[in-house]
C-alpha cells in the first residue's frame, strides 16, 4: 500500500527509548560536564510532558535502563520498561511496541526533542493515519525523529546513520514535505532534535519545553 490513502488509527501507543544518560549526548557538552546528563533528563521530561498533553496518544512506553528516566516515566504517569537485553535504539523500540494493544497505532518517538508540544504531536499522528507508514525528518534531513506504522507487523524501524534514507527505502512515506508555511513551521518542533550545541541554540529559538528551560537556567546555557 505504497503511498495509498487510508483511513488509519485515531489513537497511538508511542514508544521511547532512551539509553543510559551518563553516555548520552556527547556531541552537546564534554563527557565529564555534570550539565549534560542533566540537559539529556530535561529533554525527555519535556517529550513526555508532551505526549502526556496530545490527545491522539493513549499509552507511553519509554525503554531504558537509566533509573532517573525510570523515575520521570513513573512521575508523568507512563508506563517504562527495561531496556536489556534489548541494546540498541532499534531492538529497544521493536521491544516496546511488541505489547501494543492491535487497535493502536504504534509510534517511535526520540527523546530529544525539548520542543515538542501535544499540539504538535496530535498534529503528526493525525497526518500519519493516512499512510500505513510514516516518519518525521530531523531538522539536517538526515535522521528520523518519530517512526509511525500502523500495525506492528509494519513497524521496521532503522534508526542509527542515515535513517531517513533507510526508512524511505523501506516504504515509509516522509511527512512535513506537502504542507503549507504555516503547518511547516508548526511541525519545526517535532523536526529539531538536539545533539550539539548549534541545535541547542536553534531549539532555543523555536521554544524549549519547561523542564529544558529549568535546566539552562541552572546551568547558564546559552
Amino acid at each position: 500500500m505504497h503511498g495509498e490513502v487510508i483511513h488509519g488509527p485515531d489513537r497511538w501507543a508511542v514508544v521511547l527509548p532512551v539509553k543510559v544518560l551518563m553516555s548520552a549526548k556527547t556531541r552537546l557538552l564534554p563527557f565529564g560536564d555534570p550539565a549534560r546528563p542533566e540537559l539529556a533528563l530535561a529533554f525527555v521530561q519535556d517529550v513526555l510532558s508532551a505526549l502526556g498533553a496530545a490527545e491522539s496518544v493513549a499509552q507511553v512506553t519509554v525503554v531504558t535502563d537509566d533509573a532517573s528516566v525510570q523515575q520521570a516515566a513513573t512521575a508523568a504517569h507512563h508506563l517504562w520498561a527495561p531496556e536489556a537485553p534489548h541494546r540498541g535504539l532499534n531492538d529497544a523500540a521493536l521491544f516496546g511496541a511488541s505489547s501494543t494493544p492491535p487497535h493502536l497505532g504504534i509510534a517511535i518517538v526520540a527523546g530529544d526533542l525539548p520542543c515538542l508540544t501535544g499540539e504538535v504531536v496530535d498534529l503528526v499522528l493525525r497526518s500519519a493515519g493516512v499512510y500505513e507508514r510514516t516518519f518525521i525528518a530531523d531538522a539536517q534531513g538526515v535522521g528520523t525523529t518519530m517512526l509511525m506504522s500502523h500495525t506492528l507487523s509494519g513497524c521496521t524501524p532503522a534508526f542509527g546513520e542515515r535513517s531517513r534514507a533507510h526508512h524511505v527505502a523501506r516504504g515509509y512515506i516522509e511527512l512535513g514535505l506537502s504542507e503549507t508555511a504555516p503547518e511547516r513551521h508548526l511541525l519545526a518542533p517535532a523536526h529539531r532534535d538536539v545533539d550539539t550545541q548549534v541545535d541547542l541554540w536553534d531549539a532555543i529559538r523555536i521554544g524549549v519545553g519547561p523542564a529544558t528551560a529549568a535546566a539552562l537556567r541552572r546551568n547558564r546555557q546559552p
